[in-house]
């Protein structure tokens, strides 16, 4: 309590100070009412003095010495006298000529004055800025009848004099409040630094501590209750530093765990907000800043993730589904385990959600389910026709030359057809293998080395078919390639153009170079492929006439080779046709700026 009462001193000198400027100026306002009301009765009885003698100047006629009356009342007095008449003319003015001033019919104490005459009352007085002499000024008006006329007097001094002294007190008043509360001042600040010095200090240290700075000591007065304070606190901070110190290496351990997790973990709040996330999550889900806080239901739009939350919160048992999900870089198909928590004993319950990024598992038994139903179809299809010839010989037919070389010619037709797909099979499975990188060798070499050598594996079947090839090397680039795979690409695309084009017509093989990339194409004037085959072209086992591809003899994985190929080179392969208009097959190479020598295929 006595702290107490010292620590308010300052408060009690700064109110006593403000009470005391407050009189101060109280005192101030009333003197200048008393200077201002002394001023009137002056102005009203000089007024009173001076109406008789104007009025019998006026009688008289006499304007100019009423003039001249006028002014030298005033230079005595110090007082502007005025005879004013009723439509607000100026007769006479101890300072002004009357023809140099302005009606004064709407003048304050004018107006006021009238009034005054036509109710039977006196003078009537204001204080207002003069617009002719520009001053502040205390007007006194009365009303006078001059035979049968109304006139006003008025009679005005300046309170500049009386300002002056007030400003002077009330400077003196200003002082003295400044240097009393200069005192004032003084004094409570030294009480208050003797007082609340050791106070403030384990204040700092008190703050410093809260934000997280608990090497901080507090200083420890020599006596007193502020020296047991100080022990506690520094006690606290020491405890507070080693509790700290161990959930910070708990958290690190189970946000690094948290982070590491392969499956997305998304923890909700009881209203279904998030509360935290894993990469794994934000990965899956596409997330870019930061989740928390924000409904799950509106950041991963799914009806199917919906329903499963109501039924995980109805059930309060772990539970699990599975279902797609639509995402601007695709749809994925997600596993999601769910189980709903509580913290601290509270009824109400959270959700802790972990997701399975299902899609590329989903995709790889999709595409063995289909590869196994064409691969056995392929198979199939040739068997059959092998056993069928087989059984047919059997039969006797060997013993007949001429239908034992057909049925011959039939098993070596399916027999190469078969070898066509097992070599195309292994391709693939080549590939695929190369795809981690190895067992394939680069090199930089012309890319009209393996075209030339494509071609010219090409060309004997060409010439069988009836089909020119036309070879067009606008551009030599250099690329970085496994030699025998592009020649391998090349020999696919031309073998397929030949199965694809009529009799006597024309196969170009254009080399050249776009936007720092090698191109290599293959266009044919066959029948074109229409638009909704056009995406699918590369697929294995894809056909467009799988009648005519059968009959051909193509495998289906011509093509799905050619596009393994080209992703090994970092490059790609497209495609463009019309239906009736022929195809064009394009392969796009990165162009190499460090030459080596052509033979290195």
């Amino acid at each position: 309590m006595k702290n107490d009462l010292f620590l308010s001193w300052p408060g009690i000198f700064i109110a006593v100070a403000l009470v005391f400027s407050v009189f101060a100026w109280w005192q101030s306002s009333s003197l200048e009412q008393l200077y201002v009301e002394r001023t009137e009765r002056e102005l009203e009885s000089r007024g009173r003095l001076f109406a008789g003698e104007a009025a019998r100047l006026v009688r008289a006629g006499d304007l100019a010495g009423l003039q001249e009356f006028f002014s030298a009342e005033g230079r005595a007095t110090r007082t502007r006298i005025s005879l004013i008449a009723a439509d607000g003319e100026v007769i006479a003015d101890s300072d002004e000529q009357p023809g140099n001033m302005d009606n004064h019919g709407r003048r304050p104490e004018v107006v006021e004055a009238m009034q005054a005459f036509a109710k039977g009352e006196g003078s009537y007085s204001v204080i207002r800025h003069s617009s002719t002499s520009g001053r502040r000024m205390i007007y006194c008006a009365m009303p006078i009848a001059i035979g049968d006329r109304h006139y006003v007097l008025r009679a005005a001094f300046s309170i500049h004099e009386i300002d002056a002294v007030l400003r002077r007190a009330r400077m003196d008043v200003l002082w003295a409040v400044l240097v009393t509360m200069l005192i004032a001042a003084g004094f409570c600040w030294f009480l208050y630094q003797t007082i609340t010095r050791p106070v403030r200090a384990l204040c700092g240290a008190s703050a410093r501590i809260a934000a997280g700075d608990l090497d901080t000591r507090l200083p420890v007065p020599r006596r007193g209750a502020i020296r047991e304070l100080g022990g506690s606190v520094s006690r606290m901070a020491e405890e507070l530093k080693a509790r700290i110190g161990e959930i910070t290496r708990e958290k690190g351990e189970r946000d690094a765990i948290f982070a590491a997790l392969s499956e997305g973990v998304v923890v909700l709040d009881v209203d279904e907000n998030i509360i935290d996330t894993n990469r794994a999550a934000r990965r899956i889900f596409q997330i870019k800043g930061d989740p928390r806080k924000q409904p799950v239901g509106a950041l991963l739009r799914n009806e199917a993730l919906a329903d499963f939350l109501k039924r995980l919160r109805e059930g309060g048992e772990p539970a699990e589904a599975e279902f797609p999900f639509s995402l601007p870089s695709g749809d994925k198909q997600l596993r999601v385990r769910g189980c709903t928590l509580r913290w601290n004993g509270n009824d109400r319950q959270g959700i802790l959600l972990v997701f399975y990024d299902m899609t590329q598992l989903r995709k790889l038994e999709n595409f063995r389910r289909d590869f196994v139903a064409n691969v056995s179809h392929e198979i199939k299809t040739p068997l059959t026709v092998i056993r069928g010839a087989v059984e047919t010989l059997q039969d006797g037919a060997i013993n007949e030359p001429e239908s034992a070389r057909r049925f011959m010619e039939i098993i070596s037709t399916h027999s190469e057809r078969l070898n066509n797909l097992v070599q195309d099979i292994l391709s693939l499975s080549l590939l695929e293998y190369r795809a981690s990188g190895e067992g394939y060798d680069l090199v930089n070499c012309d890319l009209s080395l393996p075209l030339a050598s494509a071609v010219k594996l090409e060309q004997p079947r060409a010439e069988e078919a009836g089909i020119r090839l036309v070879t067009e090397i606008e551009a030599n680039p250099q690329v970085r390639i496994d030699v025998q795979l592009i020649e391998q690409a090349v020999v696919n695309l031309i073998d397929n153009a030949i199965k694809h084009s009529g009799e006597k017509s024309e196969i170009r093989i254009r080399l050249h170079t776009e936007d720092g990339n090698a191109v290599l194409s293959v266009t044919d004037r066959g029948c074109g492929i229409a638009p909704e085959h056009v995406e699918r072209l590369f697929e294995r086992f894809y056909r467009v006439d799988k009648a005519r591809s059968r009959k051909a003899g193509g495998t289906g994985l011509g093509l799905a080779i050619v596009k393994h190929i080209m992703q090994l080179h970092r490059g790609s392969a497209e495609v463009r046709s019309r239906p009736g208009e022929g195809s064009t097959f394009l392969l796009r190479l990165p162009i190499v700026k460090s030459g080596c020598a052509s033979g290195a295929s």
